[in-house]
């Protein structure tokens, strides 16, 4: 996506908040099915009445458990159950069970909106301007008063997330400010855009020299005249290969010019970005159909050996030596640490990742801000992010979490099967950029730390870009939305294009179709912003 902040994805950055372990325990006494919650949202407040009887919030309960519905915005999304030690485990310390709905496609909450058929909770990572409103969600800071006084949220964190209305309606998760990366065992995230390239075919190839973007487009076409049944460069289904190669280029987050705060479509390098992609394309190097593959054929053609070189994140290169291993194949795959390019940065500049919204329709609001709670507490994070504290993980003198071997095991064959298998990194509705980044400290994996160390090392750190993501129910979010709609349907047609004059023209009509949209409006609110949040 070419807006930043709110305006991009990226559930690779990573949030912050640090509360008592043990904050409160979400208790289960079954209420009547017909109570509906009053409005909570509007003044004076009133708030639905609790749906526990459990006077003591800091014990387990001993009663059935309240089950939670939460709608996963998110077709990818690695599970659709609430399965495996960590969420059982959750479970047993809150009194709380979640039933999941993993979206179809992204078409599919729309029209749930449109409909106002709605579950308990709501997890996405997108759409904030029509589910951070009064209509759609309770506030957090309303819910918070009324059930969980003790519940803290950051003064920076409540401004970021807020709505036009004054209230915020979520925290989102992963929220990493510079300082918190201080902390030597916190590297880059886990979800950083890796590549990966057949080690075992370099060598073939005479090992040439892989410093520059240059020296892997020449290794490429290398790989297609040498190997021509071979994909020379597989791009992942998530948009990876994307991030990682903005970042090479210096293209990432807004662009700042002559005191403007302006769309990634403004600077002159995405040009050569998106011209860089054409080039590969029309060298053969990147396969057209790529570009419609989902999961299982990413992982289908990185895994059987067919691909020389692959870009997703960092555990790729593990996973697909234990896939190569299991198939009785004698090739490895290693991770490439170099920058590849001396304009190599990337922008944290977000507000977080997701949001997770209680919903008008929920039956449990008070249950659902208590378990929101518990996840952003320490406890909560930990167990999220990290597993069971003496059986998955424990802390190291120096500070880190050491992880169970077979646990890591397990993690380095498949990192969605270990997702699965555990239950682990996929509920962090609350997990702190700091806590999830030191999952991935592994001093035994000396070439995921260093791509990792070169991450965190070339991230520059811009929090007041952070603020000038329109509120999410104003006009200038909407057209946000668009214009991220627009580049993601677009911008295949700019890689695709038969010559490089017709990718300019391409590149041309995507800038001009998001003018249409009212690009031009929307940067002119965020650089009014900006300007003021400067005199402040």
């Amino acid at each position: 996506m070419m807006i930043a902040g709110a305006l991009t994805r990226s559930w690779r950055t990573l949030l912050a908040i640090l509360l008592c372990a043990s904050l409160v325990q979400i208790t289960a006494c079954k209420r009547g099915e017909e109570e509906q919650p009053p409005n909570v949202n509007e003044r004076p407040v009133s708030v639905p009445p609790t749906t526990t009887n459990n006077s003591n919030p800091t014990s387990i309960t001993n009663n059935t458990p309240i089950t939670l519905t939460v709608y996963v915005d998110m077709p990818w999304f690695w599970v659709d159950s609430f399965t495996g030690p960590i969420p059982e485990e959750l479970t047993k310390r809150t009194g709380v069970k979640l039933n999941i709905i993993r979206s179809m496609d992204t078409k599919e909450l729309p029209a749930m909106l449109a409909r106002g058929d709605l579950p308990d909770i709501i997890y996405s990572d997108r759409l904030a301007d029509r589910l951070a409103t009064k209509e759609t969600s309770y506030a957090w800071d309303l819910l918070m008063n009324a059930y969980t006084p003790k519940f803290v949220v950051s003064d920076e964190e409540k401004q970021l997330n807020a709505s036009s209305d004054g209230h915020f309606y979520t925290i989102r998760n992963f929220y990493q400010r510079e300082v918190d990366m201080f902390n030597p065992y916190a590297v880059a995230g886990p979800g950083t855009a890796a590549l990966t390239i057949r080690d075992d075919m370099m060598k073939k190839l005479g090992n040439p020299p892989l410093h520059t973007l240059a020296d892997l487009e020449q290794i490429l076409i290398g790989v297609k005249a040498k190997y021509s049944s071979m994909i020379p460069l597989l791009l992942d289904e998530n948009s990876q290969w994307s991030k990682y190669f903005k970042e090479r280029f210096g293209v990432e987050g807004l662009y700042q010019h002559d005191g403007k705060v302006q769309s990634q479509l403004r600077n002159p390098k995405t040009l050569d970005y998106y011209l860089f992609l054409n080039r590969l394309y029309r060298e053969g190097l990147i396969k057209p159909e790529n570009f419609t593959f989902n999961h299982e054929q990413y992982i289908e053609k990185r895994d059987s050996g067919a691909a020389f070189a692959f870009i997703r994140n960092v555990y790729d290169a593990n996973a697909a030596n234990s896939a190569y291993k299991a198939a009785g194949m004698d090739i490895h795959a290693k991770l490439v640490t170099s920058p590849l390019s001396d304009s190599f940065v990337h922008v944290s500049d977000t507000i977080g990742w997701a949001g997770t919204y209680v919903t008008k329709k929920s039956r449990y609001p008070d249950v659902a801000i208590r378990l929101l709670q518990y996840l952003r507490s320490e406890e909560g994070q930990r167990l999220m992010a990290w597993g069971i504290e003496g059986v998955h993980w424990h802390m190291s003198a120096e500070g880190y979490p050491i992880f169970e071997k077979q646990f890591l095991q397990d993690k380095y064959a498949s990192y969605e099967q270990w997702v699965q298998k555990y239950g682990v990194s996929v509920w962090a509705f609350g997990v702190h950029g700091n806590i999830a980044n030191q999952a991935a400290y592994d001093p035994d994996q000396p070439e995921m730390m260093e791509a990792l160390r070169e991450e965190k090392e070339h991230t520059v750190y811009e929090p007041l870009l952070a603020r000038v993501n329109p509120p999410s129910d104003t006009k200038e979010a909407g057209i946000a939305g668009e214009v991220d709609a627009l580049i993601s349907s677009e911008q295949t047609n700019v890689i695709l294009a038969d010559t490089q004059e017709a990718c300019v023209a391409q590149f041309n009509l995507m800038v001009s179709k998001a003018e249409g949209l009212g690009l031009s409006k929307l940067e002119k609110w965020m650089s009014n912003k900006y300007a003021a949040i400067l005199k402040k």
